[in-house]
């Protein structure tokens, strides 16, 4: 291996980094999303690394003790290793070569659909073509090391990389997920078909994953607009349920998915600052100072015993360092296909366990959290304490919605336009060559 990519190397291992892959230009060719240059004009190479998140927020956030850990870690594994990526493409920088950081999350392409959110470059492929991760069932890509529970950095650069080895296509289809399937039983709305595979194709090669329904079910969960297990067992940290799918998996065939999801989200009244939140912490990058003062609220043991306070503690450092006032910042409410997915499956089993133990999220008096073990239990209370907003709130919220949405994401690439049915073409014959 050459100097620089040791450098690479050296670098991130003394940023506390120990996952690292590197893939050249020869390992470019993919979905759109793959497309460095996209990033940065010019850019022939990828450095991607993986960080874990924390293991014990995990546990508070599957086993329903507090969503405030783990937010937390969100929001400084995130700023955190956008951080290193920032400082590692200046050193290739002062080496001679141009480099550039990618977003760690929320960075999306222009489209006529804005709610399609194609990655301006997916780290997840970035991963998988650099020899650190494979694809797994559930569509996250999962690190030897780590599972699928870990932060994803992509540097982008004009150095010409020699690539790291890669793992075989179906490495963790075979070897590991069909033996789990844990990601599916975790997800509140069903979202994949675990008996049917589709593919991603990179290099040439068919990588597999777990059918997906409709990727709108998973934005329902993760906005937290639907929380609830069809069988009623266990919720996310979501606060609303579509009344439609209580107690029942959806046929996207039959229902329109996309339509609950756009009327459930303009009925919540706070779904522009909840965003504005998530695209803040995963696409923005902020001072690096303030991040220890998050430390206050990183652990369970530290934060105040009531939860409003805990919730006033956290807003008020997003006010002071992000400019945005809300009222409940636990805005990362699922995620769990992802969560549940450890480095052995004793741990994701353990994980899961968590989970279906920890009941139901529900909204009590004063806007508290209630949890539950039962559905019963459950109904009961968001009878009791409904939810209600003024119509003038909903309307505030849909507008603002609708223009941030519009700003960030709404318009026509011809590029990604054109280089996508090259692809779509691509992945069709090579399905149909392979069968």
């Amino acid at each position: 291996m050459s100097d620089i990519e040791e450098d690479i190397r050296s670098f991130l291992k003394n940023q506390g980094v120990q996952v690292i892959g590197i893939a050249g230009p020869e390992r470019m060719d993919g979905p759109p999303s793959l497309d460095p240059t996209y990033t940065m004009r010019g850019a022939k190479s990828i450095v991607c690394f993986a960080m874990p998140m924390d293991v014990s927020a995990i546990y508070d956030f599957l086993s329903k003790k507090t969503p405030v850990t783990h937010n937390t870690d969100q929001l400084i594994g995130n700023q955190k290793i956008h951080h290193i990526a920032k400082r590692l493409a200046d050193y290739l920088c002062e080496l001679g070569y141009r480099a550039r950081a990618v977003p760690t999350n929320n960075s999306y392409r222009r489209s006529l659909d804005v709610y399609s959110t194609h990655p301006s470059f997916s780290h997840r492929f970035g991963a998988i073509v650099s020899g650190i991760a494979g694809q797994g069932m559930s569509g996250n890509v999962m690190t030897k090391e780590y599972g699928a529970a870990v932060y994803l950095s992509t540097v982008v650069t004009d150095a010409v990389l020699k690539s790291d080895p890669l793992l075989p296509p179906r490495y963790f289809i075979d070897q590991y997920c069909k033996k789990c399937l844990i990601c599916d039983k975790a997800c509140p709305v069903k979202m994949f078909e675990m008996e049917k595979e589709e593919y991603v194709l990179l290099n040439g090669k068919l990588h597999p994953r777990g059918k997906r329904r409709s990727i709108d079910l998973c934005n329902a969960s993760c906005f937290g607009l639907h929380s609830l297990s069809p069988d009623k067992k266990f919720s996310s940290w979501g606060k609303h349920w579509i009344s439609s799918w209580v107690g029942r998996e959806q046929d996207p065939k039959k229902e329109n998915i996309r339509k609950k999801l756009l009327m459930k989200g303009g009925s919540v009244g706070d779904s522009t600052v909840r965003y504005k939140l998530i695209r803040s912490i995963g696409c923005e990058l902020h001072p690096e100072e303030w991040i220890d003062d998050w430390k206050i609220v990183r652990r369970h043991e530290d934060l105040p015993q009531d939860e409003l306070e805990q919730r006033k503690v956290q807003s008020g450092l997003i006010k002071k360092y992000l400019g945005i006032q809300i009222e409940n910042p636990n805005v990362l409410t699922c995620g769990q296909c992802a969560l549940v997915c450890g480095p052995t499956i004793q741990e994701s089993a353990k994980r899961l366990k968590l989970l279906r133990e920890g009941g139901i999220v529900v909204p009590g008096k004063d806007g508290r959290t209630v949890v539950v073990k039962t559905f019963e239990d459950a109904r009961k209370i968001r009878e009791q304490y409904p939810f209600r907003i003024s119509r003038a709130r909903m309307l505030s919220d849909i507008l603002q919605s609708a223009v941030l949405w519009s700003w960030f994401y709404f318009g026509i690439e011809p590029r990604s336009i054109i280089k996508n049915w090259i692809y779509q073409r691509k992945l069709k014959r090579a399905i149909n060559e392979s069968s």
